[in-house]
């Protein structure tokens, strides 16, 4: 397991990964009250789109 790091307000990390499943990914902290307070990313690789919307008739809103 790697070593956990804490990133101050206003400060930043570039990483790096193999991307290589092609889709719209969500990546979040496990920690829920982070991701609620925003600690999220979006990934999207170009061309790739999805049919689904946020609220409409399915109801689906973000927390």
């Amino acid at each position: 397991m790697g070593r956990r790091r804490l990133v101050p307000d206003g400060e930043s990390y570039e990483i790096a990964f193999v991307a290589d499943n092609p889709g719209i990914w969500m990546d979040h902290c496990h920690n829920l009250p982070h991701a609620a307070e925003g600690l999220v990313a979006h990934l999207m690789y170009e061309g790739v789109t999805t049919p689904f919307m946020i609220g409409g008739t399915a109801g689906n809103e973000p927390e």
